[in-house]
């Protein structure tokens, strides 16, 4: 089963695709580096998941953490 907050991502061939794991990205569900200010704030250690394709695809992501705690 799906999650409801699930996300397709288009992967491109031989690209690094950095998926966002804290939620806190504005460009959801691609990771902006907002884990960074994160982390220090609150001394956690959030990093994005990077994924990497040798094709052209489509995934499908989420995350529990994808849910705003402030």
């Amino acid at each position: 089963m799906i999650p409801e907050n699930a996300l397709t991502v288009k992967i491109k061939s031989n690209t690094k695709c950095s998926i966002c794991t804290c939620g806190r990205s504005k460009s959801m569900p691609y990771c902006d580096n907002e884990h960074r200010a994160y982390n220090k704030k609150k001394s956690t250690n959030y990093k994005s998941l990077k994924i990497w394709s040798s094709k052209n695809c489509d995934i499908t992501v989420s995350s529990n953490m994808w849910i705003k705690d402030e």
